[in-house]
């Protein structure tokens, strides 16, 4: 239990437990911010609104200035607390005396942050979290915030088992995964007994919403649930699709040795696994169009196409254009591909991209110029429609989309999807086939939506489908996300 008179000292203070609401020094002037802080900050502005977790440390970043080393660490606060955040609201919900909902959103902010160090990141000593999160509670709320944060976080730190321990050998009830092999194990019971109560302890240790566990269950059963919930609590391997227009994956593989990335291939050769991420942004090689970062189970909607060279493709929602170079690189640059999006930004950023790389065969159109540009063609061989979709089938890399995640999400944006099935119905030929995919496992987003679509246009056919269910393999090179594809054609 916690040390008995700090924690009811603390527990009895109101304005130290609910009362965190101003800004820390740090916060307050305009000088540079320590990794921390700027954690706990873009954290509370990653609860306020709709971006990633890496869009509200940049934001931090562009306002306040982080060096190098702190940008990274704090990345890595964010992004962990994030992914872990009900493993860890459980977790301290046991050793602050199950009066976790009483504490305040800032306060279990700074105590995930403090814990986050002590369970998963080795290479921060147990002090030094301990001390900077009692530090941050007291800028916030004053002497009380602080015993009370210390009184918590000592209390955790001595009632780890073992730091270290092989899941084959961890008590399930007791044990937090930290990794694909190995657990940090408590001296204390803080997880549901998953014989009794498997859909609670899932949600308690992979961090995912109780509701979308049972509905997951109920789909795929218990096993592949297990894997799912394992998969995106992981952190995300990242893979590269060599840019076979301007090389290939060997004399890529070579060139991501010598830049110090530890490149293996991977996905039969489709793909290429890097270790050393950071300087991926920018590398030199992604700036010449080598490579793009893309998993491959989001390549599959486009090498399921099999496109030739003189074809005529529309991409219909475009984005930043990671399925439009990979169709240019399938065609050999050879043809003509019109891409489009709802995102006038988005399309900014692809055009630029397109200009970049020297692509002869795409065009960006703006949207309300497609279908007079569709017209225009006199054929068209494929529509892509990669639809906006929850991204259930990518929570390790979107793990702050787990929360927001809703069934009437779910059902609104099928009604998008649907519509832009239904527009890309009226700008297709005779001959047009249609690659319907999304990078979300849920059925309504998937299988539902295209037998509604099927439904109104009788015309139509399912040719083809699949489903790809996240794993995280054995190792690393094992991996893969989930996602759906189709394709629709006429009958």
């Amino acid at each position: 239990m916690i040390v008995a008179g700090a924690e009811r000292n603390n527990t009895r203070a109101p304005g130290a437990i609910r009362g965190l609401g101003g800004l820390s020094a740090a916060d307050r002037g305009n000088g540079r911010m320590d990794a921390r802080t700027a954690a706990l900050r873009a954290l509370g502005d990653l609860r306020e609104g709709r971006q990633t977790a890496r869009h509200a440390i940049e934001a931090v970043v562009g306002r306040y200035g982080l060096a190098d080393r702190d940008r990274s660490l704090a990345m890595e606060l964010v992004t962990g607390v994030v992914r872990h955040r009900l493993t860890l609201s459980t977790v301290l919900a046991h050793f602050t005396n199950h009066r976790w909902k009483h504490v305040s959103r800032r306060l279990q902010q700074t105590l995930m942050l403090g814990a986050y160090q002590l369970i998963w990141l080795d290479s921060v000593p147990a002090f030094a979290a301990v001390n900077e999160a009692v530090n941050q509670a007291k800028a916030e709320g004053g002497r009380g915030a602080g015993q009370f944060v210390n009184a918590v976080l000592r209390q955790l730190e001595r009632r780890i088992e073992h730091r270290r321990v092989p899941v084959s050998q961890a008590d399930p009830v007791r044990a937090i995964l930290v990794d694909r092999t190995t657990c940090c194990q408590l001296a204390d019971p803080v997880f549901a007994d998953p014989l009794r109560q498997p859909i609670d302890h899932l949600s308690q240790t992979t961090s995912h919403p109780a509701w979308l566990v049972s509905r997951w269950m109920d789909a795929f059963g218990s096993e592949r649930t297990g894997a799912i919930c394992r998969a995106g609590m992981l952190r995300p391997p990242i893979f590269l699709r060599p840019n076979r227009l301007r090389t290939d994956a060997a004399t890529m593989v070579e060139q991501l040795a010598e830049a110090g990335f530890q490149p293996q291939l991977a996905a039969g050769g489709e793909a290429i696994l890097v270790q050393q991420t950071a300087a991926l942004p920018g590398s030199p090689l992604l700036r010449a169009g080598l490579f793009q970062p893309q998993d491959p189970t989001a390549t599959r909607p486009v090498r399921r196409m099999e496109l030739q060279p003189g074809q005529t493709v529309l991409d219909l929602c475009a984005g930043l254009g990671t399925k439009t170079t990979q169709m240019v690189e399938a065609m050999g640059d050879d043809g003509r591909i019109l891409a489009t999006d709802i995102d006038a930004a988005r399309l900014d950023g692809l055009a630029e991209v397109v200009q970049r790389l020297g692509y002869r065969s795409v065009d960006v159109v703006p949207m309300h110029e497609l279908e007079d540009r569709v017209r225009a063609l006199g054929r068209l061989d494929w529509i892509l429609v990669d639809a906006p979709c929850s991204n259930s089938g990518v929570l390790a890399r979107r793990p702050e989309i787990r929360y927001r995640l809703s069934m009437r999400g779910l059902i609104k944006i099928a009604e998008v999807q649907l519509g832009l099935l239904d527009q890309a119905a009226r700008l297709a030929g005779p001959q047009t086939r249609i690659m319907y995919s999304t990078c979300s496992i849920d059925p309504e987003e998937n299988q539902q939506v295209c037998v509604r679509f099927l439904e109104a246009h009788p015309d139509w056919m399912l040719a083809d489908s699949y489903l790809t269910l996240p794993d995280a393999g054995d190792t690393a090179i094992d991996w893969h996300d989930g996602g759906y594809w189709a394709v629709l054609a006429r009958k």
